[in-house]
């Protein structure tokens, strides 16, 4: 029971544990449930927040065989080897590499020398070495070696055979040229005719290449030689030097200073998956989001506005451009005392907010301002839904003659514009016409965003009242379209309490997983946001999360890469003072196992990644939700932020068009869709135990299984100066 707080909560454990669970840790074992894996040396790092991916960076044209371009192979290369810290949840990579980390550890190992070994094989080189007269046949009585007499004679041998099945082919292509037509005649001549030199030719052939065998056999067989090779070839340490030496060859710079070690990604086709089903509609925001987007345009064709005005005064007595002025100023009169009329029946009101929600019923066609959605209504004038009612019944008597207002200002804007461009062109002022003509394109395309904006309006306004109309929950809303081949749906239920609650699983010390940090995706946001969602947390009111995503998984591959030298340390010095791996054989990834492996040189390393497409997360309440937690929700998403561990593109415009989320809001719900596909984390295989012993321990030095590199050398000298003395004394002058 002495680690029981230390242990990691399995999937029973989770479920046992069901009340006191955080968001974190469900969706944490969401993830790991559905993607499988039984490798008790692996485990899921989840980040925090996710990681953006765009297929743009690795697509190729894998069906027709393309190579695969360098930019790819880079790409991929920053993508997969790079090294985490050993921990269930992190915000980012530690910033080490794999390629670096392995060749670290490789380089601090140094095998050991097993003195039995040692003996034999010096026993078996005396043997090899030993002088060995032999006659060639040349009349001469050569002094060489056991080894070199027998090679020698063994290459007579396989020059035999070599010249023997030469000559069999020479036979076979001569009477390919004599009966070269396919057919079965010839094919039967052919065969007929090389039969009949074979029994001619082969005996006499044989028996020359037997007699070159018998010799060799005379001297040493080939079987016990081969053996022999094995055994001087055998022990432990030639895979490190091979595995130093494969890593030295692979590695290719970059114009950066850094180096490409490939990868091969499965499937190899995996690019492909960075896609979403979501459609346009899915992905159409509510008319509140919407309004709040129409309310920045409006200002800027009132300010456009202004501007262009200020250019009218500049025109002399024109008769013409004059009375379109004066119906300009009539109609611009006429708004802004309808404005001012509707400010006076609800003091906390602006101008823009007016403007707002006149645009609004313009797009929608609506006669009545008691018709606008109540949470158009809380989103404009940023009031709560119980505050709504009373706001539009103060506004009701004079909105009709705003509407009407408007609709004759922009029109008499228009004219006014007109006439003074062709008063400018028609007296030569083309300075002014060139100052003007800018304002008139921004007029214009402002006019144009504004008319998409209504349409869009107006489209969500019919499927939000469909959706209101319609108020059963269903997992379905949040359930991705389409499900794609590779990929696992997940369809996860928390509450806003849970997100609240600190994860019990093991997290690098950077990384958040709760609260209004964890909240926003990890991203920073305003300090009116922080607040709404903080005083949601603490709100006695139950909200609930529902997430719905697809999840792939896509295996890493690295020939270069060999981790299984390390299962070999226990026949290894440490030339370090630091450990490659805990020397520890756990049986399972525990808090204590953790650190312990963080303070090590290459704990883990990456095995394959996992891919979320088709991110929907939806906020439900069963009373009315703040249109203050609604207004944070939406502005956080439009200025690319993410929630939870789903990332956001962090774009630096205010505009949603420019993000990769979407976000509807209704009076009870708030529901944000990701359409960029993203990493949500990797898995890490731990690196084998580390048994190697430091070179410096005085432990290893009194081992007399082993000796060290010092006696290696003095032994291997030793005995090479005993065989000169023994055989080679008068050449050497010894």
């Amino acid at each position: 029971m002495e680690n029981e707080q230390n242990r990691l909560l399995t999937a029973t454990d989770l479920q046992d544990g069901d009340n006191t669970q955080s968001f974190a840790d469900k969706l944490y074992e969401q993830i790991t449930s559905v993607i499988g894996g039984s490798n008790a040396n692996q485990f899921f790092c989840m980040s925090l927040p996710g990681t953006l991916i765009s297929a743009s960076q690795y697509a190729y044209d894998i069906d027709n065989n393309e190579p695969k371009p360098a930019f790819v192979r880079a790409n991929e290369s920053k993508l997969v080897n790079k090294l985490f810290d050993a921990c269930q949840m992190t915000a980012s990579d530690n910033g080490r590499h794999l390629s670096t980390q392995y060749k670290t550890a490789l380089d601090m190992l140094t095998p050991k020398l097993n003195s039995k070994l040692f003996e034999a094989k010096n026993k078996l080189r005396e043997v090899l070495m030993t002088p060995y007269p032999y006659n060639f046949g040349d009349g001469k009585q050569d002094v060489l070696t056991l080894e070199q007499v027998f090679y020698r004679l063994y290459s007579d041998y396989v020059e035999a055979k070599q010249a023997w099945a030469e000559k069999q082919v020479a036979k076979k292509n001569e009477l390919a040229k004599k009966y070269p037509e396919q057919t079965a005649e010839d094919y039967k001549q052919r065969n007929n005719e090389f039969l009949d030199w074979y029994e001619i030719t082969a005996e006499a052939e044989v028996l020359g290449v037997e007699e070159k065998l018998g010799k060799v056999l005379s001297v040493f067989s080939p079987g016990d030689m081969e053996i022999i090779n094995g055994i001087l070839d055998s022990g432990v340490g030639r895979e490190i030097a091979e595995a130093r030496s494969t890593i030295a060859n692979v590695g290719k710079m970059n114009p950066d200073g850094g180096h490409v070690y490939p990868v091969q990604l499965y499937p190899e086709n995996w690019f492909t998956l960075l896609n979403t089903s979501f459609t346009s509609v899915d992905l159409l925001e509510s008319p509140a989001a919407l309004a709040q987007q129409l309310a920045l345009l409006v200002a800027q064709r009132s300010n456009i506005t202004s501007n262009i005005n200020s250019f009218l005064a500049i025109i002399p007595d024109e008769t013409e451009v004059q009375a379109l002025k004066e119906a300009y100023e009539k109609s611009d009169t006429a708004f802004k005392a309808s404005l001012e009329a509707l400010q006076k029946t609800y003091a906390n009101t602006t101008l823009d907010m007016l403007k707002t929600l006149v645009d609004i019923m313009a797009s929608q066609g609506l006669q009545e301002v008691t018709t606008v959605l109540p949470s158009t209504v809380m989103r404009i004038f940023g009031v709560e839904n119980d505050k709504v009612k009373d706001l539009l019944d103060k506004l009701s008597a004079n909105f009709k003659d705003c509407l009407t207002a408007q609709n004759d200002l922009i029109d008499k804007a228009q004219k006014a514009t007109s006439a003074a461009m062709q008063y400018f062109e028609k007296n030569n002022k083309l300075q002014f016409k060139s100052m003007l003509s800018p304002l008139q394109q921004q007029l214009d395309n402002t006019n144009q965003d504004i008319e998409a904006l209504k349409e869009k309006i107006r489209l969500a306004t019919v499927l939000q009242s469909s959706k209101e109309a319609n108020k059963q929950e269903d997992e379905n809303e949040v359930a991705p379209n389409h499900v794609p081949e590779n990929f696992t749906q997940i369809i996860l239920t928390s509450s806003l309490k849970e997100a609240n609650q600190a994860s019990s699983s093991y997290a690098s010390a950077s990384s958040s997983n709760y609260g209004v940090s964890f909240f926003f995706g990890g991203y920073s946001s305003s300090s009116s946001h922080k607040e709404a969602i903080s005083n949601a947390f603490a709100s006695s009111s139950e909200m609930s999360i529902q997430i719905g995503l697809s999840v792939a998984k896509v295996q890493i591959g690295r020939e270069w890469f060999n981790p299984g030298v390390f299962l070999l340390t226990e026949d290894m010095y440490n030339t370090s003072s630091k450990s490659i791996a805990p020397s520890k054989d756990y049986q399972d990834f525990s808090k204590d196992r953790f650190k312990e492996m963080n303070q090590c040189v290459f704990p883990c390393f990456p095995t394959a990644f996992v891919i979320a497409r088709d991110v929907t997360i939806k906020f439900t309440s069963a009373t009315a939700i703040s249109n203050s937690f609604a207004q944070s929700v939406e502005d956080h998403s439009a200025s690319g932020g993410g929630f939870f561990i789903f990332g956001g593109s962090r774009s630096s415009s205010s505009s949603s068009a420019q993000s990769n989320s979407s976000v509807q809001s209704s009076a009870n719900s708030v529901t944000v869709r990701f359409t960029n596909p993203q990493i949500l984390g990797y898995y890490l295989e731990a690196t084998p135990a580390d048994k190697s012993v430091s070179i410096n321990n005085t432990e290893a030095s009194s081992n007399t299984d082993f000796i060290s590199i010092f006696e290696f050398v003095t032994k291997f000298q030793e005995m090479l100066d005993d065989y000169n003395k023994k055989y080679n004394k008068q050449t050497l002058n010894l």
